[in-house]
């Protein structure tokens, strides 16, 4: 989360107008969307683009509320950064992302993300996608999550897997520990997810907000343990935190989850956020053919698990 306070020498100026003047490579009108969307908060709370500033204000967003645009600077390719390859051919590769590391630059321009890893393994990559901040990348997945992402290395690959993505033909399964124990062995959360007035993270609401989009997350109970259970969750919308927000907002917060977790009652003790993509299914856009890849659970997931087990 990235705070802004306002002194008294920059006290009096507008809201928008002060973003513009503060973050150049952003447009002023990809802030004021993200200002009237809530994505930007004035001391914790929406506001309008208008609103003049008071020295001491806080102005608030998350690392993903905005994004430059223009043209940006050519990434520049990394070699030391390690993940897993699970397949790759002249369209397309699958990589098993690992824990922590960030999927693309933000508005903090961070220079140690997937994204730097790809042009660093594949440089042609750099030419493909919507933006160079994202080449190859038609799906993410959160920081702390790991797991399986499809990239795409040609523009025809990244045309068809998008499509794809948006109608919701691929298939994309994950292994889930949560605090507590649902209600039933399945089931489907419906929940829309819109931005919190935290600003810092996502709400799941039954009545549907403006800004709300909504979201299907499908779910299977695999493994009660003491306190937790072990789901195999399958979505159906790609909405940003969406396992993580809908769990939470049924009161099951996921293991591990520094972000969305309960202020009382115990929770399992996690190394890390329990959320790992384990299956990825696709159209392969040349052949035609569907495809299905497997990730098993990183060790750190599994040491979790055992320990569980032992209870």
């Amino acid at each position: 989360m990235l705070d802004i306070t306002i002194t008294t020498a920059e006290a009096g100026q507008r809201l928008d107008l002060f973003l513009a003047a503060k973050h150049p490579d952003i447009s002023r009108s990809r802030l004021q969307a993200a200002i009237k969307e809530g994505r930007i908060l004035l001391n914790g709370k929406p506001a309008k683009p208008h609103t003049f500033l008071k020295a001491e204000d806080v102005i608030s967003f998350s690392a993903e509320a905005v994004e430059p645009v223009g043209e940006p600077k050519k990434l520049k390719g990394r070699k030391d950064i390690a993940f897993g390859v699970v397949y790759e051919d002249g369209d397309l590769a699958v990589i098993d992302k690992p824990s922590g590391l960030l999927v693309h630059p933000t508005v903090q321009n961070e220079t140690d993300t997937l994204a730097h890893a790809l042009v660093g393994k594949w440089p042609t990559i750099a030419k493909i996608g919507d933006s160079p901040l994202r080449p190859g990348i038609v799906h993410r997945l959160d920081k702390d999550a790991s797991g399986l992402m499809v990239v795409a290395r040609t523009k025809k690959s990244f045309d068809d897997l998008k499509k794809q993505f948006q109608e919701h033909s691929i298939e994309k399964e994950y292994a889930v520990l949560v605090n507590g124990r649902p209600a039933q062995d399945a089931g489907t959360v419906t929940l829309s997810i819109g931005r919190s007035v935290r600003g810092d993270r996502m709400a799941a609401r039954a009545e549907e907000e403006e800004g709300d989009r909504p979201a299907v997350t499908h779910y299977k109970a695999e493994e009660y343990l003491p306190g937790a259970t072990l789901l195999t969750v399958r979505t159906e919308t790609g909405r940003t935190h969406q396992i993580r927000a809908h769990f939470f907002a049924l009161g099951l917060p996921v293991a591990g989850d520094p972000l969305y977790r309960l202020k009382r009652g115990a929770t399992v003790p996690a190394t890390r956020l329990f959320l790992h993509a384990k299956r990825l299914a696709f159209t392969h856009p040349k052949t035609g053919k569907r495809v299905e890849f497997i990730a098993p659970l990183p060790r750190d997931l599994e040491a979790t698990l055992a320990k569980l087990r032992t209870k």
